[in-house]
């Protein structure tokens, strides 16, 4: 009889030192290059708070029952694979570079937030993505894509598509490569300044 005893108080120091160890996520806070593997931040309110190079391999940061709020957080370059994100709040967020694989997306607000050069791979089933950029994105491991809110979400020509996934009709935005309309603008700029010049 002693030995379950001794082994549910064993589990239970295991559990809160395990939580002990964890790196507190907090607002307005630089936690660039974080390693947060495998623990459960469900609740949390990270604001504005840099993630730059975080690793949250297998960790919770947002549950169906705990919401978290990370506005406006920077996740440059950071590692979501197996990693919750379900039902937070995410809007305003840059993922630029990202790591995306199985990782839950379900049900979050993804609002303006930006995944310019990400390979997303996870589940996005109700996930909101208004407004966000996918410029250079591959889209094709997003599952449940339909059952996503992808309006006013912008793409480009490197942005690549499930089958059957019509950015178009998903109410997505096509983006004209930005090179090309710098050189334009660049192009325009220099005719008028020799065109002022031989006026003169």
């Amino acid at each position: 009889m002693r030995l379950p005893c001794l082994l549910t108080s064993l589990s239970i120091s295991l559990l809160l030192a395990a939580g002990a160890a964890a790196t507190p996520i907090v607002a307005n806070a630089d936690l660039s290059g974080t390693v947060h593997d495998g623990e459960n931040h469900a609740g949390s309110n990270g604001d504005n708070s840099l993630f730059i190079g975080a690793s949250f391999d297998t960790t919770v940061l947002s549950s169906n029952a705990f919401a978290s709020s990370f506005l406006n957080a920077d996740f440059s370059l950071a590692d979501f694979t197996s990693a919750t994100l379900r039902n937070g709040n995410f809007s305003g967020a840059d993922f630029t570079g990202a790591t995306f694989s199985a990782t839950q997306m379900r049900d979050a607000n993804f609002t303006n937030a930006t995944f310019d050069g990400v390979t997303l791979n996870g589940q996005v089933r109700g996930a909101n993505f208004s407004g966000a950029s996918f410029l250079g994105a591959d889209l094709t491991g997003a599952t449940n894509w339909d059952l996503a809110n992808w309006s006013g979400a912008l793409f480009d020509a490197s942005t690549v598509f499930a089958p059957g996934f019509d950015p178009l009709a998903s109410g997505m935005v096509f983006v004209a490569e930005p090179r090309a309309a710098t050189l334009l603008a660049v192009g325009l700029f220099g005719l008028g300044v020799f065109g002022s010049r031989r006026a003169s």
